[in-house]
């Protein structure tokens, strides 16, 4: 895994080497290995290196055999030997082993179509020399980054946004309309960013740079939700093993010690069942969990903040050699400035420095990890799949009972029954986009507009316009599908994916997802709604399969997710943080937010009226990127040693 720059004039004026330097200073996180650079009239590549396959010969960016085609690439193409074996009988020539120089032969034989051979994780830059053209695209899911934007007349593009900061003429200012998406996404929906004039190339699409101008394309959607497979029970089952299976296999290619992340859901508990089958010795697992009050019997809300014991269980009975690690509300507020700096724009997911933190613990004995992220936007993991229908109907309910259940009950519902509000505050909406848009909402609706100054509220349109473009765009036509297809496009590329991408690569480790091979997706999309939801359990077809091979009472549970107990945090620990920050002088003189409601939103979760903590982060993640990144130029922080480590599980070895 690595961390690449791109520059490209079409004036021809070459890049200065202290501006890619510079560029690639800034990914050192990413490729700690090795850097290289390629600077000629009108072009320039950066590159930095995390060596993880043909370590002898791998050094980027790399040439065809003539040096006309040359490529800075962040990722893995798991099929290159395939394709490398297509290439030589067409008369391509090889110098290394290595996947990249398997993209360069593809783009020399097939042009832009090479992005539809490749099966994996990537985002690359070509420049193509003869052609005084730069070719750059990202993979179908999104699981690899790449920002672009305009320093003068020049296109630049990196693996994050502070490496474009390099190029004079990369300036930091407030996108307004990107900040009402975020308040309401928590993230910033692709091709948007925070930043004004700084872009993300959206998942499946690549983009033609030259003396033209620029063009873009998507390569890649999920295009057949229909018609559904024909199968039986048994029949999807067996496929899935199969599929999943050769998944799994796929991504254990390397030359250096890997593992995986459990969190002991489902998902992950089943990559690791599956790693556990094909390896011949132990995989080597890491969990987090926290230091955070327990719920007690007598609590209306008594969800566990820790999977921790089940982590432990899956390790015992896959046999792995397992490590775990503890963090508490110090080891967060220690970590904010590492985060802020890592993730460039506020992705506002609560997970992030704990998936941090156990990539830190992953890093001291392993550099690569499989995840299991996918699974509940493949498979409708999420409770919101199988409440949709209820929210839809009372969506259209008459007026009356509209207001007695959303505008009374709901309203007057107990602290710990977030789950409910957020269903009611769902139903409020009529149309799919805003509806689908408030199930994981920072603050939806007429909460949104109370919030937000006259100013901002100028933007609201931008607050939900990614689901109405992406509902316009999919091919699903069942209800279920298009929520499938919308969550994939977004908060799984935007927000899921992003943070796993960024939190793992501080940590200098390469994170695979098994789940996201597009085969699997491709075929998932097609199974019928009966292997996905079932009454109010989701993920049918994938908790069958992991009773075969999982305890049962990992599977049989009520989901959890990898929940940070940010509520019982911000009324303890945490709150000097959130009032300290949320209602100091800087932020409120910002005019983003009406004062008088800030403040009601702070007081009325640390008081106990209503669980706020999701806004309250969102809003708080966003001010800290203004500190970090508007107030003041972005510099790499000063980092600290990681937090305890908890008493390792059954199978483990101490620290």
């Amino acid at each position: 895994m690595c961390g690449i720059a791109a520059y490209f004039d079409p004036d021809g004026r070459p890049p200065e080497r202290a501006w890619l330097e510079a560029a690639a200073a800034s990914l050192a996180h990413r490729g700690p290995d090795d850097a290289g650079f390629l600077i000629e009239d009108g072009a320039g590549l950066a590159f930095r290196r995390l060596s993880i396959v043909d370590l002898a010969t791998g050094h980027q960016p790399l040439a065809n055999e003539d040096g006309t085609v040359w490529i800075a690439y962040n990722g893995e193409i798991y099929n290159h030997a395939d394709l490398r074996a297509e290439l030589e009988a067409r008369g391509h020539r090889y110098r290394t082993k290595s996947d990249t120089e398997t993209i360069v032969h593809a783009y020399e034989e097939w042009g832009a179509e090479c992005v539809t051979r490749l099966r994996g994780m990537f985002a690359f830059a070509i420049w193509d020399r003869p052609r005084r053209r730069l070719f750059v695209a990202r993979d179908r899911l999104g699981i690899k980054p790449l920002y672009l934007a305009r320093a003068g007349r020049a296109f630049v593009c990196a693996s994050e946004i502070k490496a474009l900061f390099a190029f004079p003429g990369v300036e930091r200012a407030v996108h307004l309309p990107g900040l009402v998406e975020h308040v309401t996404l928590r993230y910033a929906a692709a091709p948007a960013t925070l930043f004004r004039g700084i872009t993300k190339l959206p998942p499946g699409c690549h983009r033609t740079i030259d003396d033209r101008g620029e063009r873009e394309q998507r390569y890649w959607q999920v295009e057949a939700w229909e018609p559904k497979q024909a199968l039986g029970d048994e029949a999807a089952l067996e496929e899935l093993t199969g599929r999943l299976t050769e998944s799994v296999r796929l991504r254990l290619m390397s030359e250096v010690p890997l593992g995986a992340l459990l969190s002991g859901g489902v998902d992950s508990s089943l990559v690791v069942a599956v790693m556990s089958r094909l390896l011949t010795r132990p995989v080597q697992t890491f969990s987090v969990g926290f230091d955070a009050p327990t719920p007690s019997s007598q609590s209306v809300s008594r969800q566990p903040y820790s999977e921790l014991p089940f982590a432990r269980r899956v390790a015992e009975h896959c046999g792995t050699e397992h490590r775990e690690i503890v963090v508490g509300a110090g080891d967060l507020l220690r970590e904010l400035p590492r985060l802020v700096w890592h993730q460039d724009e506020p992705v506002s997911e609560p997970a992030a420095i704990p998936t941090f933190i156990v990539s830190q613990l992953a890093r001291e004995t392993v550099t690569v990890v499989l995840t299991g992220e996918g699974g509940d936007e493949l498979f409708a993991g999420y409770p919101k799949y199988a409440v949709e229908p209820m929210a839809r109907r009372l969506a259209f309910a008459p007026a009356p009972l509209r207001a007695l259940l959303l505008d009374g009950l709901a309203e007057r519902l107990p602290f710990g029954l977030r789950k409910l509000q957020v269903v009611a505050r769902s139903a409020r909406f009529r149309d799919e986009a805003p509806r689908f848009a408030a199930w994981f909402a920072g603050l939806a609706g007429d909460e949104r507009s109370r919030l937000l100054t006259p100013a901002l509220r100028e933007h609201d349109a931008a607050a939900t316009g990614a689901f109405a473009v992406a509902l316009a765009a999919t091919r699903a036509r069942r209800p279920l599908d298009r929520m499938l297809d919308v969550d994939l496009r977004l908060w799984l590329a935007d927000d899921l994916l992003m943070k796993m991408d960024k939190m793992s690569m501080a940590a200098s480790v390469e994170a695979r997802v098994p789940l996201l091979d597009h085969p699997l997706v491709e075929w998932a999309a097609r199974l019928p709604d009966r292997f996905k939801v079932r009454g109010l359990e989701g993920k049918v077809l994938l908790k069958r399969l992991a009773r075969r091979w999982l305890p049962r009472e990992v599977v049989d549970r009520p989901k959890v997710g990898f929940t940070v107990p940010l509520a019982p945090w911000f009324r303890g620990p945490l709150r000097p943080l959130v009032e300290d920050t949320l209602l100091s002088s800087t932020a409120l003189g910002r005019g983003y937010f009406d004062p008088a409601v800030l403040r009601g939103y702070v007081a009325d979760h640390i008081e106990g009226r209503r669980d706020r903590a999701r806004e309250l982060w969102t809003l708080l993640t966003l001010e800290l990127w203004h500190r970090a990144y508007i107030d003041a130029p972005p510099r790499p922080v000063v980092f600290s040693a990681p937090p305890r480590a908890a008493e390792p599980g059954p199978t483990g070895t101490p620290r």
